[in-house]
Order: C-alpha cells, then structure tokens, then sequence
C-alpha cells in the first residue's frame, strides 16, 4: 500500500477515535455494583493437584452503567492449582461497593495495559489477582457494549460475529482400553487438530504407546503440546523426548519439578510454563525477557498475574523476545472464554493462534445460558455474550455477597 493511503487511512481512523472520544466525555458512570457466589458441576469429580473437586466454585461480579449496559466478570482462584483463595478474594469485595458505586467511567482513556484498562480510577494495590482479573473483566464487557461492534470491529479488526477462536483439544491417556477408544472417537469428532497431552500419570510405555496410537489415528497436519505438570524426573523426560522426537511436538509444560527446571534445558523441546510463572514473573510488571531461554511459550490463566492489564503488559513484552503468549482456563465459565477469547484480539494476538480455553466439556453447567460453543475445533463467541444480551443461569447463582 502507497505511504500516502497508508496516511489518510491513519487520519481517518484518528478523526473517528476522536469524534468518539468527544461523545464519551459526557459524565458516564457505575450506578450498580453486584458480587454473587455461584458453584457449577464438574460432569465427574476432576482432580486439581492433590484436591479431588466437585464443582468449581467463584464469585460473579455484575457491573451497570447509567446507558444501562451490564457487564460481569468471575473471581474465582482454582483449588489445587492457585495459592490465591476465595476467602482471599472475599476480603476485597467490600473496597469493590466503596470505589466501583458512582465511578466515573472514562471509556475514552481506555488502555488495554492500564490498571482497570484506564477506565476507571480508583486504588487496586491491595486487590488479589483474580479479584482485578473480574473487575477487569466487567469493565472490558462494559467498554465494548459502549463502544459498539461496528467500532469495534474496524478499530481493532475484529472479525464479524460469531467470533471463532481456535482451541486444542485434551488428551489424558486411558487406565482401559475402552476409555482410549472412547477419547481418541471423540477427538475425532472434536475438529480439533492441536492437541494437549497429559503425561507422567501411568506407566511411561504405556503413555507412548497412547500418544502414538493418536497420532496414527489422527493423521498428518496435527500438532502435540505435552504437559508434564511437574511430574517427571530429568531421566523420564529424556526417555519421552527419545520415543517421541518423531512426532510434531509444539512444545512440553512444566515437565520437571520446580527445583529442577533448569535441566529441563537440557531436551531439545521449546519448554512452556504455567504455574511456575509465578516464580519468575512480577505479577504487574512481568518481564518475559528474564526467562530462561530455553522457554519459548508462556500459558496465561485468569489470576496468574494481576488482571488483564498485566497479561496485555506480559504479551507486550513477549513480542520483544519471541516468546509465544497463549491463554488457558482453569475450567473457567463462559463469561471468562469469551473474556479471553475477545481479549486475544485486543491485546494483538494472531488469530491462528491455539488457545486451551476449551474446558467448559468438564462442567455440567455454565454461568451464561446458552454458553460459548465448540465447533470445528473453534470456540465460538456470539456477539451477545460481548455487545450485551447476555443471559445467566440462575440455578447456578447462590448468595449476593454485595
């Protein structure tokens, strides 16, 4: 494209921002601030580290502004996988009534890597994690409400409705035969075509047999992402990397034990960190350029670091070391796939990339009603769930706790 078109299309796009921006000055604000308890079903106990859990269970914020749009966010620490509890997170709800209630709402200054993305002001130091990431969360819902989809859509090229995020698809190999045959029928059905793998849980032949028999049944132009979550020794890992070297690993999570990650250098396989990101991360101001080189993709869940100012800012920061950002849930409702999935556009993140948010299989019933779908190995964003129109399932609503 000529510089010159190049230049009347940057003028064009400043003078809509800017007619906008004019409009939105008008003194807008939060006249309702809500937080319920809500507790949704696993579809069978799941195992979180040592914590075998039923439900999962987290507080919905509901935010509302004098143009009537209602946003919600989800706090809610995973047990088993967080240090952050929801006892911790309900110590921050009070400060939510005392500064969010007749806030100011400032949508012209948003900053996806401001605290509260510059929409509101008001003091956050003393927040959890996950109590900004659904404060965050509300907050985003309520600037795109506002902002409208067809602002959105030209300003930061989103696509047009619904919006499809790709997804892999999980793998944890079998204890039977007829568990295995179950998964791999349906994987297949699944369209997906990256795949995570669990490892170190059953005996190491016994897993590679597994793996290898997915990818037979799978067939070519697919893609592996094993996850260790700590399990195995430096001497397992390099018995897995020596079976399966063959095949199109994308990259290993958290194959070692903390005290022994850097060894893990020591596999020719890019490395991908998850929880241990808590360790080498400041939670606001994350540097990616001070990890270890062998790791050349971070995992980011709700919570992990301090909202989604600071994922923006660590996904800023991983363009400058070519470390890959791919966004996960901790068997998050709805409300945050469709967070995420937006969000991963927001923040810049090609659209081809494979994201793990495809966990709502594990729970028996989401927050929203109907939730975001999985089709063709894509989650699937109706413009409702982000533009307004949302619906809630009130049989998974419990106490208001402000």
């Amino acid at each position: 494209m000529p510089y010159t078109d190049r230049l009347v299309g940057v003028c064009d796009l400043m003078q809509e921002t800017s007619k906008y921006c004019s409009v939105r000055r008008i003194r807008m604000r939060i006249i309702r601030t809500e937080v319920y308890r809500f507790s949704l079903p696993f579809a069978a106990p799941l195992k979180v580290g040592r914590v075998l859990l039923q439900r999962r269970e987290g507080l919905l914020i509901s935010l509302t502004d004098d143009y009537n749009h209602c946003s919600y966010g989800e706090i809610a620490p995973l047990a088993g996988f967080d240090s952050t509890t929801l006892e911790r997170c309900l110590q921050d709800i009070p400060d939510l009534g005392n500064f969010l209630n007749n806030a100011g709402l400032f949508y012209d200054r948003f900053e996806i890597t401001a605290p509260l993305l510059g929409i509101v002001d008001c003091p956050v130091s003393s927040w959890a994690g996950h109590t900004l990431f659904g404060v965050e969360s509300a907050l985003l819902g309520l600037y795109l409400q506002a902002r409208g989809k067809d602002s959105l859509k030209d300003l930061f090229r989103l696509p047009n409705a619904p919006m499809r995020i790709p997804v892999n698809a999980l793998f944890i190999p079998e204890s039977t035969e007829e568990g295995l045959d179950r998964q791999i029928r349906d994987l297949k059905n699944s369209g997906a075509t990256t795949f995570k793998i669990k490892i170190g849980r059953l005996p190491e032949n016994e897993e590679i047999r597994q793996i290898r028999w997915l990818v037979d049944e799978m067939g070519s132009g697919i893609c592996l992402r094993l996850d260790g979550n700590r399990n195995l020794t430096p001497a397992a890992y390099h018995r897995y990397f020596e079976a399966l070297c063959d095949l199109p690993v994308e990259y290993v999570e958290e194959p070692l034990a903390l005290e022994e990650l850097e060894r893990a250098g020591d596999v020719p396989w890019p490395l991908a960190l998850d929880e241990s990101l808590t360790r080498f991360l400041d939670p606001e101001e994350p540097r990616l350029s001070a990890l270890d080189p062998a790791v050349r993709t971070v995992i980011l869940k709700p919570g992990l670091l301090r909202g989604l100012h600071a994922m923006a800012r660590a996904v800023k920061d991983a363009e400058h070391t070519g470390i890959r950002t791919i966004f996960s849930s901790a068997f998050n409702s709805g409300i945050s796939l469709a967070i995420l999935g937006v969000f991963s556009r927001l923040v810049g993140l090609p659209p081809e990339t494979v994201h793990g948010l495809d966990t709502l299989r594990y729970l028996a019933a989401d927050i929203l009603q109907p939730s975001p779908s999985i089709r063709g190995g894509k989650l699937e964003i109706p413009d409702r769930l982000l533009f307004g129109g949302a619906s809630l399932n009130p049989s998974c609503i419990g106490e208001r706790v402000l």
